[in-house]
């Protein structure tokens, strides 16, 4: 064989090669295509507050990694299960990479269906301060936004009350 056609030999059985991992792990590949992630940017979250002009919503940032996030995505979920269209906004502080073990953790608390987001840049303090500039990156945080978008911020699990207030503000 001359080089051209060892060349050509080498391309295609490499490019075969990899046919069968595809096939088996055709399931991952569909995860990447399914999930509901958008990457947030620093001039994201102004797209969220026109996506929710003049209408009240309450934004969750959480973590892979807080335990403490787990609780307030299960109170989420449980509140979203009864009112679909309670208006939530999930922003996970994890990177893309992450965007496999996010997915499952927000499927667990059937939160899978919502377009969700995960930062998107390294320098996660220019994402921090584009959603609130006094925020230092302690997670859960949570904010309770009204119609006119001002903004009441919590840091830590929310309870059941809190929610159950936001919540009488929707019905106004």
């Amino acid at each position: 064989m001359n080089r051209i056609e060892n060349f050509i030999f080498g391309v295609s059985f490499l490019l075969l090669s990899q046919l069968p991992w595809q096939l088996v792990h055709a399931d991952s590949l569909e995860l990447l295509t399914v999930d509901n992630f958008e990457p947030l940017t620093a001039e994201s979250f102004a797209k969220i507050k026109a996506d929710y002009k003049g209408k009240p919503f309450l934004l969750s940032l959480w973590s892979i990694d807080c335990a403490p996030c787990r609780l307030e995505l299960e109170l989420l979920g449980e509140q979203k299960k009864k009112d679909a269209s309670f208006p939530l906004v999930l922003i996970s502080a994890d990177s893309l990479e992450q965007r496999e073990t996010a997915f499952y953790i927000l499927e667990e608390y059937s939160l899978d269906g919502l377009t969700s987001w995960m930062f998107a840049d390294n320098f996660s303090e220019r994402l921090r301060y584009s959603i609130d500039p006094n925020w230092y990156g302690e997670l859960p945080r949570s904010y309770l936004f009204d119609a006119s978008h001002a903004a009441f911020a919590h840091s830590g699990v929310l309870t059941q009350q809190q929610l159950a207030l936001f919540l009488e503000t929707l019905s106004q």
